[in-house]
């Protein structure tokens, strides 16, 4: 089937919302054998796997993302590799070592295969010029896209001349068994209040967390049950819920440390929306070590938990953490005014710090929390405090070596 621009679309949704209609994308055979795309449990749709997400990361923008998508497909990567052989001769032809070498650099491991198309180098248009146009804003064969080609080729490397592969399906999102959802490569989109509600026939965790519609809704359900049952159709609800339920366990065994949620004082006024939260572990031993923020506590839950956030930000770079705080107070707020989380102001002698509210503490040892957010939430129970657990020591590690380097100096 020969790509057009109706394929830009159904990409941009890939990398956006997590999958599209299999139909949409099922000629492009390249994204499925490669592992950017896998088929879902019921063969109906193309669902994005971690490695788009990690091609989303590592290109400037969503539409150098879409280029590298196509660019897999041998016939693209072909007309595509031509121009680029084309301009590493020029290079070579100026002698313009240090650009040249740059270039080969980008490219990677596609550099070997490209080198092997000099005799075929040419600068003349493609057959893809209308798609050249929408991604790299000009044809294929114009310097103004060559950066832009040579970022493509070489963001694809790994998985076209590496060890692309495909991957398996995962089991659709069950909203009330956390064990389905929460597993290695499972796609979890941003926190977004009003996205559109996914919690059936999808194999993304949405990023919606309002309240529930009128179709989520159980008529029969208590006003507790109600809560619960919000936490466990919202994704990033349940997320902040297993850290104070986690919080509340770890403190019940009083001889092995607790997990503390505080919040600075110069924040008191904005408690209900806070723009941070530090996240102070106490270990067995009586060490308080302030580990970090409830941001960073939550990406490294993720990534023990083998989940990866659909966004183009890398999660290393410093504003992502500040974005993403941004994104979870109006979330906390939620769960303040629901009565999951609970607010401490304490006396003058305490901190101000967030705990699990007594009524949502109940729920989850009555009949549908009991089963859907403590037993089957269980393996999210154990990465928050198997996190915290090698957080701790991971910081008293690097001030044991900070003191000794001053020892020694």
């Amino acid at each position: 089937m020969t790509i057009t621009l109706a394929i830009i679309p159904t990409l941009n949704q890939l990398i956006t919302v997590g999958e599209v209609l299999i139909a949409d994308i099922s000629f492009l055979n390249a994204g499925k054998n490669l592992g950017l795309w896998a088929p879902s449990a019921d063969g109906k749709r193309a669902v994005a796997t971690s490695a788009t997400v990690q091609l989303l990361q590592s290109l400037p923008n969503k539409a150098e993302t879409i280029g590298a998508l196509i660019s897999c497909e041998p016939d693209i990567r072909q007309a595509w590799g031509k121009i680029i052989a084309a301009r590493l001769q020029e290079l070579g032809t100026s002698r313009n070592a240090e650009k040249l070498c740059d270039a080969i650099n980008t490219l990677g491991e596609a550099s070997a295969p490209l080198l092997k198309l000099l005799p075929q180098a040419s600068l003349s248009n493609t057959n893809y010029t209308e798609i050249e146009r929408r991604v790299f804003d000009s044809p294929a064969e114009q310097a103004l896209a060559a950066p832009k080609l040579l970022r493509v080729l070489g963001a694809t490397a790994d998985l076209v001349e590496g060890k692309g592969a495909p991957v398996n399906s995962l089991p659709d999102i069950d909203a009330l068994n956390p064990g389905v959802n929460w597993v290695r490569g499972r796609l979890l989109q941003l926190p977004l209040k009003n996205a559109e509600v996914l919690t059936k026939g999808t194999s993304i965790l949405f990023g919606g967390w309002g309240e529930l519609s009128s179709q989520e809704r159980v008529l029969e359900d208590t006003p507790s049950q109600a809560i619960m049952r919000w936490v466990l159709y919202r994704p990033w609800v349940f997320l902040l819920a297993q850290v104070v339920f986690t919080q509340e366990a770890w403190m019940a065994e009083r001889v092995s440390g607790k997990l503390s949620l505080e919040l600075e004082n110069s924040y008191l006024s904005q408690f209900e929306k806070p723009p941070q939260i530090l996240v102070v572990i106490t270990t067995p031993t009586g060490e308080e070590v302030i580990c970090g923020t409830l941001a960073e506590l939550i990406l490294r839950v993720l990534n023990h938990l083998g989940v990866f956030i659909l966004t183009e930000h890398s999660p290393t770079e410093p504003l992502y953490l500040t974005t993403l705080q941004e994104r979870l107070a109006p979330i906390i707020s939620a769960l303040l005014q629901n009565k999951v989380w609970r607010f401490e102001s304490g006396n003058s002698s305490q901190r101000l710090s967030y705990t699990i509210h007594p009524d949502f503490s109940n729920s989850c040892y009555r009949v549908l929390g009991s089963k859907s957010f403590n037993r089957l939430g269980n393996s999210v129970t154990s990465a928050i405090r198997g996190v915290c657990d090698g957080w701790v020591q991971e910081k008293l590690a690097v001030a044991g070596n900070a003191a000794l380097v001053r020892g020694i100096l």
